[in-house]
């Protein structure tokens, strides 16, 4: 990959609003086809992320994708990648370098319905452990439990 060809991940800057709003817009209106698609706004990505650190992903100095985490809850609350960047690695780095910053215990919830979304978070390792309200939660497991499966559960006495 050439050099103006790699993604790299850094801190959402003012600038960016723009772009990740329209992604943010778009990509719900594609999953919500039966709501019109003028209930959507750009107002609608600054409600969402009004309490959340953000990353972005660029490509070729454009914004290709974010995500919006939570650190003292240590949740990954979105996560959207443009439809030209899917498939390119730039999800799997916005999940990648979130995990990173929120560390062990890191969580995130996706729609029961969301087949395309629970295969991406699987294939990256992260676990589901549970489903309510119709959303799969999902954790990032601890890499040395992740060694050892048959320890989970196990109090540590047993052993």
């Amino acid at each position: 990959m050439a050099e103006g060809d790699r993604l790299r991940v850094r801190p959402m800057l003012a600038a960016d609003a723009p772009a990740c709003a329209g992604i943010f817009v778009a990509a719900r209106r594609r999953a919500r086809p039966d709501v019109p698609a003028d209930r959507f706004s750009t107002e609608d990505f600054e409600l969402a992320t009004a309490d959340l650190e953000i990353v972005v992903v660029e490509h070729q100095g454009l914004v290709a994708g974010f995500a919006g985490f939570d650190r003292r809850h240590r949740e990954l609350e979105l996560l959207f990648v443009s439809p030209e960047a899917q498939g390119r690695g730039a999800g799997a780095l916005l999940l990648a370098e979130t995990g990173r910053i929120l560390g062990l215990g890191a969580h995130l919830r996706c729609d029961a319905q969301n087949a395309s979304g629970r295969a991406f978070y699987r294939a990256q390792g992260w676990v589901e452990t549970g489903e309510a309200w119709g959303r799969i939660q999902f954790t990032r497991p601890d890499p040395i439990m992740a060694l050892f499966p048959s320890l989970l559960g196990v109090p540590l006495i047993a052993l």
